[in-house]
């Protein structure tokens, strides 16, 4: 039972919020000067249609003579068009008979023209009798098709492309299609407007949505049964099934170089093709030995179960089969002669060691008694060599995987790819965990990747190439090739890093970093769109290095203690990301524990809250910083429960955008007593998830909606940020950062919403669905009221009625001082919480 358990927020207010009213984006001055010229601009357009439309018709001509399959409906033109990217609406290329396949930044829009280029024709010819402005914001169309490669394929397959693909060769991909149809916007009621026309067109509207629901399904089977088809007829295969996405769809291929080539540059609706990328497979070698004299038992009834995908589990080690679910295990492994689940990785396994980590954190023990604290799923995915099959295309097989263990909530997942994650868009990957994450209510704990000690990878040097290069550490962190690995990007995931356990030293070696350093190992961030990855690390050790030269080994002293297979069972035996995913989902998994009727939101909150940077940093943080170690390292104690000079809030709902929900905290006075002088920390935390899609390029359009939170200034009432915020909306909302002085009375945050406000500076907590803040105040400085709203804004979907979960946690910490605060403020602010343990007692009495 928690000593100083965690208090509900009380909500104050519940309404519509007033988005700040911006004028629109200024035009771009080759914009302004297309206005002024509007003969010159029309015939330049017009000249680029004529050549983009011959050039499509000689492919076609030159494509039958070369026997290559017919492309689905030829009459349908790819195109690159780029447009004004400050002030153009991309949703409008339909009104130029232009179908979106995918933006790609910088004003480029991978397109398709549907209508041989008609209604295109139409707005430049009127556009040059002044009759639109529009097109002036049509730059460019782009010649040819030599473009396609540059846009389309990832980085490895890119340089393959300029190396030379050669047409026999049998290469295995995964292809990203489009298919989207754009909704209309759902209406809202003006101020003053008639209620019964209103509920007319929203009826209206709600029937139109249904019929566009029903061709978007339409239009996915029709193009999975023309790509399978053309990709047939080309001599190649599908292997496994579509993964959808409400925008696309993708799946994984084996075919010729040839019949890949002609994908890339003439297939209408794909925007990305990635070569199949082998899983990170280093194995290390190293042996140590433990003794044991201890008994486990079975975790309790209704303890949580966690999934550990991985390369299988020794079931029956001493340490790990009381609590495993045999009946549960799965061998997803193709083409092996036998079904076995058990870890055959050499030197200890992995998914042995990963599943070790998992049930005891940190801490093994090795005598007396004791109770497994969770239940253990194991799903094998990996082979003997630690490899994965290429006929496991991930994305489904995580569906397929979470399908199976419905009632599990928590999944550990400790593979990578072992290069850097593609930023141009999610990836499927990633892509496939963020929407299990949303519609299953899971929770994925994913490990940021490794560098390899050595690579003879051009795009992914390892250790051992940096130093070579005159690179050192840890600045060779923040290379672009030191990059978190797929599917680590994925937003709604938890990805962890790795931090040195000590240091070690010698007259001939040497540690890369002392305590809590980054582990010289460890993939970096940010993530995609600027979000803070990974948000958190754990120990898994580090190298020693020879004084002499760049040779590598491992010490003891330096390595995590880890489960392993083999006689004895326990050892410091190896070194990774690996081993610190586990650590986090131990700490998940014991709050599922004491919180069982929580939501996996409400866990993952609680865990970012609980994470803190190194001290050796935490003054002077910098946006480096962030990158090493995210929000910094978890501790399952601040998690679980308070203290007397720690109190914690809490607040879990859902939010539909263009809405927000008003909280307030009160301050009582003895804390803010103008003669005293303590430091409060006010940590801040902010955890959700919403529906993705692929084609988009930013975050605003990758999600559904998303949640963003905002606090009263000091010396604010709470009455006056209510009135900031409540009112009915009626400007437009804004995506873009604006350009507005910060202001003085704001509380300093160490991100916040403005990259270049908060104490850290170049990043913005809402480009992340895992947020934390934090700052802190002086007492004197606190109001007698402290106010935050959650706010929801609209992304890519057009029904302003679909919520989204969230959880939603403030903590307030004395620092460096004996005043207790939990008691004094707990008075001010709440009823009595309900406890995990009373939680516990409720779910018993419903069974």
């Amino acid at each position: 039972m928690a000593k100083f358990p965690h208090l509900p927020l009380k909500s104050i207010l519940d309404g519509s919020y007033k988005f700040k009213g911006f004028p629109g984006a200024a035009k771009s001055y080759r914009t302004l000067q297309n206005l002024k010229n509007r003969e010159a601009h029309g015939s330049l357009l017009q000249s680029m249609v004529d050549n983009v439309q011959s050039f499509n018709q000689d492919i076609i001509v030159w494509r039958r003579e070369q026997g290559l399959p017919d492309l689905p409906n030829e009459s349908i033109v790819p195109i690159l068009i780029k447009v004004d990217p400050n002030g153009f609406n991309i949703e409008g290329l339909k009104g130029f008979g232009v179908e979106i396949i995918a933006e790609e930044g910088a004003g480029f829009i991978l397109g398709a023209s549907v209508d041989q280029f008609t209604s295109l024709r139409d707005k430049i010819e009127k556009f040059k009798n002044s009759e639109n402005q529009g097109t002036a914001q049509i730059w460019e169309i782009i010649q040819g098709n030599q473009w396609r490669p540059e846009y389309i394929l990832s980085e490895d397959l890119c340089i393959k492309w300029h190396s030379g693909i050669v047409d026999a060769e049998i290469i295995i991909v995964d292809i990203s299609i489009a298919c989207y149809i754009k909704k209309s916007v759902q209406p809202s009621k003006k101020a003053g407007g008639n209620d019964k026309s209103f509920k007319k067109s929203l009826a209206r509207w709600y029937d139109g949505s249904l019929l566009i629901d029903a061709e978007r399904e339409r239009l996915m089977m029709e193009r999975q049964d023309q790509v399978q088809t053309f990709i047939e007829l080309g001599g190649g295969s599908i292997l496994g099934s579509f993964v959808e996405f409400p925008d696309s769809f993708g799946f994984r291929a084996e075919l010729s170089g040839l019949a890949l080539k002609d994908i890339i540059l003439n297939y209408q609706y794909v925007f990305e093709i990635a070569e199949h990328i082998e899983v990170d497979n280093n194995v290390l070698i190293h042996e140590d030995y433990g003794e044991l004299d201890i008994n486990i038992v079975a975790p309790e009834i209704g303890s949580p179960k966690i999934c550990v995908i991985d390369s299988g589990i020794q079931e029956h080690h001493l340490l790990i089969a009381p609590a495993m679910l045999l009946d549960r295990s799965i061998n997803f492994v193709p083409n092996e002669t036998t079904t076995t689940t058990t870890d055959t990785v050499p030197n200890g396994g992995h998914g042995t060691k990963v599943a070790g980590a998992i049930l005891y954190g940190g801490i093994i023990p090795r005598t007396g008694n004791f109770q497994a604290p969770f239940f253990l799923a194991n799903a094998r995915v990996l082979n003997a060599d630690k490899a994965m099959s290429s006929s496991l295309f991930q994305p489904a097989l995580m569906c397929e995987i979470a399908d199976h263990y419905s009632d599990i909530n928590i999944f550990n997942l400790s593979i990578n790819a072992w290069g850097p994650c593609r930023i141009k868009h999610m990836s499927q990957w990633a892509s496939a965990l963020d929407s299990i994450s949303h519609h299953q209510e899971k929770i994925f704990v994913v490990s940021a990747g490794n560098l390899e000690g050595e690579s003879l990878r051009v795009n992914s040097p390892g250790i051992k190439n940096h130093l070579s290069a005159g690179r050192t550490y840890p600045s060779y962190l923040l290379e672009k090739s030191s990059r978190i690995a797929d599917p680590a990007q994925s937003l709604f995931a938890i990805t962890v890093g790795s931090a040195c356990i000590d240091e070690f030293s010698d007259p001939d070696r040497i540690s890369f970093g002392k305590k809590d350093y980054p582990s010289s190992f460890s993939r970096s961030g940010l993530g995609m769109w600027g979000a803070i990855k990974p948000e958190l690390v754990e120990y898994g050790g580090d190298w020693i290095k020879e004084r002499a030269g760049n040779n590598l080994t491992l010490h003891s002293s330096t390595t995590p203690e880890l489960v392993k297979t083999g006689m004895y069972g326990v050892g410091n035996v190896d070194i990774g990301i690996s081993f610190c995913a586990p650590k986090v989902a131990h700490i998940l998994a014991s709050l599922e524990k004491l919180f069982p009727k929580e939501s996996v939101l409400f866990h993952k909150a609680l865990l970012i809250q609980s994470a803190r940077l190194p001290e050796i940093i935490w003054a002077k943080p910098e946006i480096r910083h962030l990158q090493y170690f995210g929000y910094g390292i978890p501790n399952l104690d601040r998690a679980i429960d308070n203290t007397p000079h720690r109190i914690t809030f809490t607040e879990v709902g859902k939010i539909a955008p263009k809405k927000a929900k008003i909280f307030s905290v009160k301050i009582p006075e003895e804390l803010r007593k103008q003669g005293e002088a303590y430091d409060i920390l006010i940590e801040v935390s902010l955890c959700f998830t919403a529906e993705p899609r692929r084609t988009r390029k930013y975050l605003k359009s990758y999600l559904s909606a998303w949640i963003t939170w905002e606090s009263s200034k000091l010396g604010q009432s709470s009455t006056a940020f209510q009135n900031d915020v409540l009112k009915e909306l009626e400007d437009v909302e804004q995506d873009d950062e604006i350009e507005e002085p910060e202001d003085p009375s704001s509380i300093r945050w160490a991100i916040w919403s403005n990259s270049k406000w908060g104490k850290i500076k170049d990043v913005k907590r809402q480009g992340s669905a895992n947020q934390k803040d934090w700052t802190i105040l002086k007492s004197y400085q606190l109001p007698s009221e402290l106010s935050f709203a959650v706010i929801g804004h609209k992304g890519w979907e057009d029904n302003l009625q679909k919520e989204v979960p969230y959880a939603f946690v403030v903590t307030f910490e004395i620092i460096k001082a004996e005043i207790e605060i939990y008691e004094i403020m707990q008075k001010v602010n709440m009823e009595i919480p309900i406890t995990a343990q009373q939680q516990q007692q409720q779910q018993v009495e419903v069974r």
